[in-house]
C-alpha cells in the first residue's frame, strides 16, 4: 500500500488562508497515517503569507517554505516542487482556504491503495462557485474533452506517482501546467481514477488563476498540447 505524499504549496498573497489550508491537510495526513512532506513556496507575495509560512514550518520539520524574490507563478513553483519530491504520491495543494478537508476523505484512501498512476479530483459541490466561474470552468472543460476526447470532469487538482509526474513535460509557468500535466500522462497510457473533493464557499478575493499572464499561457499551451499529442502523437514511455 502507497502511505506517502508530498504536497506542493504556492501561496501568493495569502495571509488569510495559508495556515487553514496546511493545518488542515496536515490533520487529515496525521489522521490517514500517511508519511508526509509539505512545501510551501512564497511566491513573492507582498502581504504577511512568507512570515505565517515559516512560523508553520518551524512547528513542524516535515514543512519546509521556500521564498521567491518575485512572482513566478503557479507552474514554476510546482515544477521545482516536482524536482525536491520524495514521497510515493506527489500533487498540487492549493493555498485558498476553499478545499473541504472532508475531501482528504476521499482522496487518501485511494491513494494509499497506490492502484493508480494519476488520481483526478473534481468539483462535487460546483454549486457553491460563483455562476461566472462555473461557467468558465465549464467551457474550459468542455473544450479540454473536444481537444483531447478524454471525457473527464475537471483537470486541474490531480495527484501522481512521483516517478510518473518528473517524467512528464514541464514546458509552461502558467496555472496551465496541470493540465499539460494530466494530458501527456492519460495519452501516454497512464491508469487513473476520478474522485470527488469538495469545495468551500469562497468569502472573499478572487480567483488568481485567470490573471491575464496565466490566461496567455493557458491558450498557448492548449494549442502546444493539441500539436504535440494528437498530430504528432508523442507520449512518454
Amino acid at each position: 500500500m502507497s502511505k506517502s505524499i508530498t504536497l506542493i504549496m504556492p501561496a501568493y498573497n495569502e495571509e488569510n488562508t495559508l495556515k487553514f489550508s496546511v493545518m488542515s491537510a496536515c490533520e487529515k495526513l496525521n489522521e490517514y497515517k500517511f508519511d508526509y512532506e509539505i512545501f510551501i513556496f512564497d511566491d513573492g507575495s507582498t502581504d504577511k503569507t512568507g512570515q505565517i509560512a515559516d512560523r508553520i514550518a518551524c512547528e513542524d520539520k516535515r514543512i519546509k517554505v521556500f521564498h521567491n524574490a518575485k512572482n513566478m507563478n503557479l507552474g514554476f513553483n510546482f515544477a521545482w516542487g516536482i524536482n525536491l519530491a520524495s514521497k510515493e504520491y506527489a500533487g498540487l495543494l492549493p493555498c485558498h482556504g476553499l478545499i473541504a478537508p472532508e475531501s482528504f476523505d476521499y482522496i487518501l484512501p485511494v491513494l494509499a491503495k497506490g492502484d493508480d498512476n494519476v488520481l483526478i479530483g473534481y468539483i462535487a459541490n460546483p454549486r457553491v462557485r460563483h455562476l461566472s466561474r462555473r461557467a468558465v470552468s465549464w467551457v474550459n472543460t468542455t473544450l479540454l474533452n473536444l481537444l483531447f476526447g478524454f471525457g473527464l470532469k475537471y483537470y486541474h487538482l490531480n495527484f501522481y506517482q512521483t516517478e510518473l509526474l518528473k517524467k512528464l513535460p514541464k514546458s509552461t509557468q502558467s496555472y496551465a501546467l496541470m493540465v499539460e500535466l494530466l494530458i501527456y500522462s492519460i495519452a501516454s497510457g497512464a491508469k487513473f481514477k476520478e474522485v470527488p473533493f469538495y469545495r468551500i464557499e469562497r468569502g472573499m478575493g478572487k480567483s488568481k488563476a485567470l490573471r491575464f499572464r496565466n490566461l496567455v499561457g493557458i491558450f498557448k499551451t492548449y494549442g502546444r498540447l493539441f500539436w504535440r499529442v494528437r498530430i504528432l502523437k508523442q507520449k512518454i514511455n
